[in-house]
């Protein structure tokens, strides 16, 4: 019942169809389903499988041991035939795309801070399970080592790319991959680590860091030429502040309407619907917006939405 909440606050701000990369699995395809067969309202949504390993950024950790065991999901796995069977098990259980993590997080504490923790193996047996079934693969990744890594190993986008530098700028533009910024979510813990005391002093300390930087690596890479699609990590952020994205990408140095495309013909292309989403023309769905005045004026304005329709 939560997540139809956040369903329909996402949905009045707006976003008319979402990426899921975050979720417990069959709740969320559950929810996914009963949106397409018109049962309840919510955004379109294309939900990820996760595949992590053990012990890192994707894992439970920090709890009694029993509790660890009955949190552990099927698809952590170790070594590169373990995740292989981990991707096809998501597949088979309802996964429209498959996330990994590939580096460490922010929110966890692990001596490897954002840096790589999946193999070249790993990666590389993920992503080609994932083609066979015809599913992409989205990477979490902060470090540029495990930027790069992904991008070897053939993701089709990379969320935060919080430490972007020049090679895998070179890669990105070679694989065609996207980068989805998610500043909102760095600005987010970013303001956790200052106004909170919830947080450990390492997860603080990186959370106040990552979060000031995101920003700039963004800048540097939309400015080499990299694709851009439209990401929040709403869930770290609140539901229904998407939109806020809009303005922090603006203030990175990308103009309003570069921003525009970013969340409608790339997304779009990202998640592979193209043929029917993403610009207003005859034979798509007819998802449209309106504001009060013109975001090509005054990005802000879509943080209050003035009419929404889904599938017109």
């Amino acid at each position: 019942m939560r997540s139809l909440h956040y369903a329909m606050k996402t949905l009045k701000a707006g976003f008319t169809t979402v990426r899921d990369v975050g979720n417990d699995g069959q709740g969320m395809f559950a929810m996914r389903d009963a949106i397409n067969r018109g049962w309840v309202d919510g955004p379109r949504i294309i939900a990820a499988g996760g595949v992590g390993i053990t012990g890192g950024h994707a894992d439970i950790s920090g709890v009694k041991p029993d509790l660890m065991e009955m949190y552990t999901g099927r698809t952590i796995c170790d070594g590169p035939y373990d995740c292989r069977r981990a991707t096809r098990d998501a597949i088979k259980y309802g996964a429209d795309l498959i996330k990994i993590t590939s580096t460490g997080g922010v929110l966890t504490d692990r001596a490897t801070g954002t840096g790589q923790q999946m193999e070249m193996d790993e990666l590389r047996e993920v992503v080609q399970a994932a083609q066979r079934m015809g599913r992409k693969v989205a990477s979490h990744a902060h470090a540029e080592a495990g930027i790069i890594a992904a991008l070897e190993a053939g993701v089709d986008s990379i969320e935060h790319g919080s430490y972007t530098g020049p090679r895998a700028i070179k890669l990105f533009k070679q694989t065609g991959a996207y980068l989805v910024p998610t500043l909102i979510a760095g600005e987010t813990v970013k303001r956790m680590a200052e106004n909170s005391d919830f947080m450990t002093p390492a997860i603080k300390a990186k959370a106040i860091r990552v979060g000031a930087d995101m920003a700039g690596s963004f800048s540097r890479a939309y400015k080499a030429g990299v694709k851009i699609a439209y990401g929040t990590d709403s869930g770290v952020s609140a539901h229904g502040t998407n939109a806020e994205e809009a303005i922090l990408m603006h203030r990175a140095g990308m103009p309003p309407m570069d921003i525009l495309v970013s969340a409608t013909v790339n997304a779009a292309d990202l998640i592979d619907m193209s043929d029917e989403i993403g610009t207003i023309e005859a034979g798509k769905h007819a998802d449209i917006i309106a504001t009060d005045q013109s975001p090509l004026d005054d990005i802000s304005v879509l943080m209050d939405m003035a009419f929404v329709m889904k599938g017109g």
